[in-house]
């Protein structure tokens, strides 16, 4: 089983990997796991604390969304700043924030989420060479740079992302140097904003202020600063929903101005630009939809439970298994032959406190007497999933199964290398 680490120029999904074991068959779609900028945010990791020995080694945050990957670090001598909300970790039960017990000789690693321009500057105050140590995902910060390029241009820039995830905080920080900004995080909240812009009276200040309470900029004008916007995205989130949402606003100012002008600056920006979403992301969508359209018994998605990318997979699994798709974070979540535990997210999707682990039935087993048919698992990987996880998975189901009903290892290779 190969990892989505690809190049930058292998952005194609292709059909999935059939793996026949006999008496289980798993679909693996073409692209899945680490994509780039995790995999080099990883190796940056890795190589600073064998390089330091004898510094302080800290990750500004979790470095992604991997609990098994951020443990690791932890046994080999990663200290996490703070938490994925900004929460700061302490020096021991009483001691101090750890961000106070900073010296200038330590090392402090931005992941790859990347980091606002306060934490950022709040490191350079203490000392901290940040420049060396960033791992940003090269295309977080193409997100940045188009934020920047439309602030310039007089827009107001709306992110399509979760206000509370890292990248998304790190995105709005960069914003605000350039232009207004506000968050939306789907297409309910985009279809109140458009209320709001095209219902212009009294009362359409404070429902904007009671709506989106910390999720705009300082001294945000909802008359001044909507009538011209652009959208960017958080880059795990689904392409698709962010087109949708661009595509509403465009008719929300269609509706509200008329047709845009030829010539004349658009109402709406972002529709020629709407490669900001990470080609991985994307393509690790596209590769799943492939496998999706084939015949299925159960899906697992595996990721952290804080991975925005993952749960997208999640859901394009369960719009078309229902209760048959699994959201799991490792092999241990599989109990036996009939059973897996799921992660459900709390509501609307939001990661964090609020979710919870709840048992469910795999599937129907055969009825006595009738032929057993071959159960066929789809089995994929979020931006954070190691390689390593997803061979557990499929060594954890083997296990379940009469070693004489499987194929061995070797047979199943040779079908893929046509042997």
């Amino acid at each position: 089983v190969q990892t989505c680490a690809l190049p930058i120029y292998e952005r194609t999904a292709t059909a999935p990997v059939l793996l026949d074991f006999g008496a289980v068959h798993y679909l693996v779609p073409s692209h899945f796991g680490f994509c780039l900028g995790v995999k080099n945010a990883i190796e940056l990791a890795y190589e600073t604390l064998t390089d330091n020995p004898g510094r302080r080694v800290f990750m500004l945050s979790e470095l992604i969304h991997n609990p098994f990957v951020n443990d690791d670090l932890i046994r080999r001598g990663l200290r996490y700043l703070q938490t994925d909300k900004g929460v700061p970790h302490v020096a021991g039960p009483g001691g101090p924030d750890l961000w106070d017990a900073l010296t200038p000789d330590d090392i402090v690693i931005i992941p790859a989420f990347g980091a606002t321009d306060e934490d950022k500057r709040r490191l350079v105050r203490k000392g901290i060479a940040v420049r060396q140590y960033d791992a940003t995902c090269m295309l977080v910060e193409k997100v940045w740079k188009a934020a920047r390029s439309y602030g310039r241009e007089g827009y107001t820039v709306v992110i399509h992302g979760k206000h509370e995830h890292e990248e998304t905080k790190a995105t709005f920080s960069n914003t605000r140097r350039y232009a207004p900004a506000i968050i939306v995080r789907n297409m309910e909240e985009t279809r109140q904003l458009g209320e709001i812009i095209l219902n212009e009276d009294a009362g359409s200040r404070s429902r904007f202020h009671a709506l989106f309470d910390g999720k705009f900029t300082p001294g945000f004008d909802v008359e001044r600063d909507l009538k011209r916007v652009a959208v960017v995205n958080q880059t795990t989130l689904l392409m698709n929903e962010t087109r949708e949402i661009i595509s509403y606003l465009r008719d929300v100012f269609a509706e509200k101005y008329g047709p845009d002008v030829p010539g004349a600056p658009a109402h709406v920006g972002g529709h020629d630009r709407n490669d900001t979403l990470c080609y991985a992301t994307q393509v690790n969508q596209d590769a799943l939809t492939r496998a999706l359209a084939e015949p299925l018994d159960a899906a697992f998605v595996i990721g952290g439970k804080n991975s925005s990318n993952t749960y997208q997979l999640y859901r394009l699994c369960e719009q078309r298994l229902g209760r048959r798709a699994f959201f799991i974070q490792s092999e241990a979540n599989i109990l036996s032959r009939g059973e897996a535990e799921h992660y459900v997210f709390p509501a609307k999707g939001r990661s964090g406190p609020g979710g919870h682990v709840e048992r469910r039935p795999l599937w129907t087993e055969s009825r006595p007497g009738d032929p057993p048919a071959p159960k066929r698992i789809l089995v994929t990987g979020g931006a954070s999933c190691p390689d390593g996880i997803i061979q557990q998975v499929i060594s954890r189901i083997n296990g379940f199964y009469p070693p004489d009903t499987l194929r061995g290892i070797e047979s199943v290779l040779a079908d893929l290398s046509g042997s």
